[in-house]
């Protein structure tokens, strides 16, 4: 913590989920600190969304856990179907198996729920969220930024969650800035109320069934889970191409269309699909991995997609930008005065870098997985599923089998990997082996 009598003050420019993390991890820490959000209001738009472990540990150690509890779902498993029969393939136990296991829960929630959570215990820890307040430059010189109305705002630190398409990044990058990678897949984004799904027999178990349940085929899935406490069913829907802006997900889809692609799936599913009165339609992108997420002097950081942008077939996008902002507040909570933001800034990234990219990679593999054709490749995949089905014990998986997993999130060493990290105890962990005391000298 910086000497008595100053607080570090910390920018933020973005009031998204990894913002809005960044900032109640800061404030705990005693820092002055200013959300600024272009968006004039929260907003209701956008669909389900998925807190594993590694990111519910965090929000937990937040004293966060029983405003999420009156608000998520308790998925048991992950059910990954043949598509056009609906046939299960496999399962990924999730309640109570990871919470056993990791010490933390895996729960579904509604983003705007999520988000909603984080803007109020931000506010009432005393951060100062400003909406309406577009950034339209970032000065790494300052560093400030650049209202839209002309007015500059200066810190010690300024933090870009700005997104995909980041001005802070587009700042500490300048002519080595990078554009958004556009996935071979669209996702249309889509709910449907308790009422219409309870008020039909085929399709109304689906309510009662508190599991994720992924129809996988080719070129296509269809991600769907119960939210807001089994009120609405929520569907995520990947198909091939689409004219969606990368990271956009708030673009109106056209409904025929939607139905159009998964004309050939289940027809339970399709029995929802026909059920959806709205849709929206996503534009998958990811970025390419960064030269650096710092600037040059040390006083401008990026986190979450405007730093690791990654698609969504792990549901990791947020809880890496929820560990970022854990990491960056136990790396700045070493500071003695302004002066020591560089270095410990840099140390966040050595520690964050490498983790999130390898993320990054795994939903890509992932994404290819879920989407081969059928064929020889198709059925070895699916015949791995069974072999990795949810009453095979973590010391019954063999390497070999491990590796043919096509499931990375059972796979025994990927699982642990991802849900039973803990960033706040990792971080300080390699902080102390970065900044050895002994030595007198910094590793990085």
């Amino acid at each position: 913590m910086a000497k008595p009598g100053y607080k570090l003050k910390v920018i933020i420019n973005g009031g998204g989920l990894g913002g809005l993390g960044a900032a109640i991890a800061l404030k705990k820490k005693g820092y002055d600190v200013t959300v600024l959000e272009g968006a004039p209001s929260l907003s209701e738009v956008g669909a389900g969304i998925q807190i594993p472990p590694n990111s519910s540990k965090i929000l937990s150690s937040y004293g966060l856990k029983d405003k999420f509890l009156e608000k998520v779902v308790w998925p048991q498993h992950f059910a990954f179907k043949r598509y056009e029969t609906g046939q299960l393939l496999g399962t990924t136990p999730l309640h109570p198996h990871l919470s056993e296991k990791y010490g933390s829960p895996y729960w579904l929630i509604h983003r705007a729920d999520f988000q909603g959570i984080l803007f109020d215990a931000a506010k009432e820890l005393g951060v100062d969220v400003r909406l309406g307040c577009y950034v339209e430059a970032v000065d790494v010189n300052g560093p400030s930024v650049r209202l839209v109305n002309g007015d500059i705002l200066t810190a010690d630190l300024v933090v870009g969650a700005d997104g995909i398409r980041s001005k802070t990044r587009e700042a500490i990058l300048g002519d080595r800035n990078v554009e958004p990678n556009p996935a071979a897949n669209c996702s249309y984004r889509a709910t449907v109320p308790v009422e219409i799904m309870s008020a039909d027999p085929d399709i109304a178990h689906l309510m009662t069934d508190i599991n994720a349940n992924c129809w996988i085929g080719p070129g296509h899935h269809i991600m769907a889970y119960p939210i807001r406490k089994g009120s609405m069913y929520n569907l995520v829907l990947s198909h091939p191409g689409g004219l969606a802006a990368p990271g956009k997900w708030n673009e109106p889809g056209n409904l025929e269309e939607m139905r159009e692609h998964y004309k050939d799936f289940d027809p339970v599913i399709r029995k929802v699909l026909s059920k959806v009165q709205s849709c929206l339609n996503w534009k998958i992108a990811d970025l390419p991995n960064l030269p650096t997420w710092v600037s040059e002097n040390g006083k401008v950081a990026l986190l979450g997609d405007a730093a690791h942008a990654m698609v969504p077939f792990l549901a990791q996008g947020a809880a890496q930008a929820i560990e970022d902002g854990a990491c960056l507040a136990e790396c700045l909570s070493r500071a003695q005065s302004p002066s020591d933001i560089p270095s410990l800034v840099r140390a966040y990234e050595a520690i964050r870098k490498p983790r999130a990219e390898r993320v990054q990679k795994g939903t890509r593999d992932s994404s290819y997985v879920w989407h081969l054709d059928d064929g020889p490749e198709q059925e070895a995949r699916d015949r791995a599923f069974a072999a990795m089905a949810a009453e095979v014990r973590d010391e019954d998986i063999d390497e070999a089998l491990d590796k043919a997993n096509p499931n990375s999130l059972s796979s025994k060493n990927f699982q642990p990997w991802l849900f039973g990290h803990d960033e706040i105890a990792s971080t300080n962990t390699r902080l102390d082996e970065i900044f050895n005391p002994q030595k007198g000298s910094t590793h990085l």
